[in-house]
């Protein structure tokens, strides 16, 4: 093989390995472009979903970072719309349905796949919502804490701690002592800090509650 044949060999390989770099950066170049995901479920199936403008389907789609608005009509149902803000390597999720104007849910009843996407959805929302329940209130984890229990001397304690949103409660959630023998505050927020959670984090309400005698 003489040298200008294995100059054209070279330069062919060379160009081969360019082209192959630059496809492979291309894509890499589309991927950080594209790093937030977008996952579409929306009943009707038929309802028209629009990202900023452009119109989409149920499914999973790759979308720059940022925030986009959505809008999702059918004729006969009420729109719905609003703002999502899709964050890099993270998905993102429209679950949502549409009911008609007159605000029933006929239409799922009569129509078996759009009750199935349904289903779905309120499925995921519930989940959900459980989910950032307990990353807001993670304490809800160990309750409620039962305690009823007699020392040495026969002297009987009990009392139990829930969480929720009580009557007394000032804000959404806060811890609530209810105290049967009475004077086990402290003991019952001891309790709290061994379960390895602070009472500071959460509003605390106590309520004595004495056991009121069976008559005979």
């Amino acid at each position: 093989m003489n040298k200008k044949k294995k100059t054209k060999i070279l330069v062919g390989i060379v160009a081969f390995v360019m082209v192959v770099l630059m496809v492979t950066l291309g894509f890499l170049l589309v991927d950080l472009k594209y790093s937030a995901t977008l996952d579409i479920v929306v009943a009707p199936i038929s309802a028209e979903v629009k990202i900023d403008g452009k119109v989409y389907e149920n499914g999973t789609y790759k979308m720059e970072p940022g925030e986009v608005a959505y809008e999702i009509t059918k004729d006969g149902f009420a729109t719905k719309s609003g703002v999502l803000n899709l964050e890099d390597g993270r998905t993102t999720k429209l679950y949502t349905y549409l009911l008609p104007t007159d605000g029933s849910f006929d239409w799922y009843l009569e129509h078996e796949s759009d009750q199935m996407i349904l289903n779905t959805i309120g499925d995921a929302l519930a989940g959900e919502e459980s989910r950032s329940y307990f990353e807001r209130y993670p304490i809800v984890q160990i309750l409620p804490i039962v305690y009823a229990n007699y020392d040495a001397e026969w002297n009987y304690t009990e009392f139990r701690i829930d969480g929720g949103d009580f009557d007394e409660c000032e804000k959404a959630f806060c811890v609530k002592v209810t105290d049967t023998t009475g004077g086990n505050y402290d003991v019952a927020l001891e309790m709290i800090r061994e379960k390895g959670f602070s009472p500071d984090d959460y509003e605390i309400i106590y309520q004595y509650e004495p056991i009121v005698p069976l008559e005979r």
